[in-house]
């Protein structure tokens, strides 16, 4: 049985990669069977409840399968009750339930989505610099960003940290004040009106530097500047610099890709 967690997570994935799950999908619901007959009467009791689009095939591997589809909304805990509907029903008709999938209520054109919108793919490098270990995580999903030109500043934060060894990287507990730093700044700008997308961070020799996409410098310059006499836990500096290509993101992808 598809689980609820499974379920959730299909939705988030939608909703990281910018499509807004509170809209009207064609969902269509597949089931399989060796007995033509029985999908056939599977398919009358479908009628039944407005599913539309029922379609009976053959495949190749000798079984039929079944696609019923209708155009509704869901989350994640009422696509959970249908498919548990959907399980009773197959086992009433002696057949299998096999999933779901979604597309754009015309059928034919792809799902609309946000553009604006980018997932978390992370890619970490375990980089070796002057013999020192040198860390890089890069989001790869930015690199079919269709915004790039807009968003064309980056802001670089250098943030000092001391090291308990001679690897030059900081220790697990600063490393934590690291990352939490970090989400406090993204988080302020945020809240400042500033979108940003964080777009890499390199660790290396006593030293951490984060980048953000940004496409208001004026406004940023002006926000961070109010926010450096006000910050206790870390130092920090920065610079902002404009690349309208990424170029040094397309460095970073590709010095990461062949480390």
């Amino acid at each position: 049985m598809i689980t609820f967690e499974t379920i959730e997570h299909f939705y988030n994935n939608l909703s990281s990669n910018g499509i807004n799950c509170n809209n009207n999908f064609l969902y269509t619901y597949c089931f399989i069977s060796d007995d033509k007959i029985n999908l056939q009467e599977l398919n009358k009791e479908l009628n039944k409840n407005n599913f539309s689009s029922i379609t009976i095939e053959e495949s190749e591997e000798d079984y039929w399968w079944l696609s019923a589809s209708r155009i509704e909304k869901h989350d994640a805990h009422s696509l959970f009750e249908l498919n548990k509907i959907l399980y009773a029903l197959a086992e009433k008709y002696n057949v299998a339930y096999d999933g779901f999938d979604i597309g754009n209520p015309d059928g034919q054109s792809a799902i609309e989505r946000d553009t604006y919108t980018v997932p978390e793919e992370f890619k970490t490098g375990d980089l070796i610099n002057n013999n020192l270990p040198e860390l890089v995580i890069i989001n790869t999903a930015l690199e079919s960003f269709a915004h790039k030109a807009e968003f064309r500043y980056f802001i670089n934060f250098t943030i000092p940290y001391i090291t308990p060894d001679g690897t030059g990287l900081p220790s697990n507990e600063d490393l934590q004040n690291l990352h939490d730093f970090e989400i406090s700044i993204e988080h302020h700008l945020q809240k400042s009106g500033i979108n940003s997308y964080y777009v890499l961070r390199t660790t290396y020799n006593g030293i951490r530097k984060f980048y953000l996409a940004i496409a208001d410098k004026g406004n940023a310059i002006n926000i961070l500047e109010a926010m450096k006499p006000n910050t206790k836990e870390l130092h920090f500096t920065y610079n902002i610099t404009e690349d309208e290509n990424w170029s040094m993101y397309n460095e970073m992808l590709i010095k990461v890709a062949t480390e």
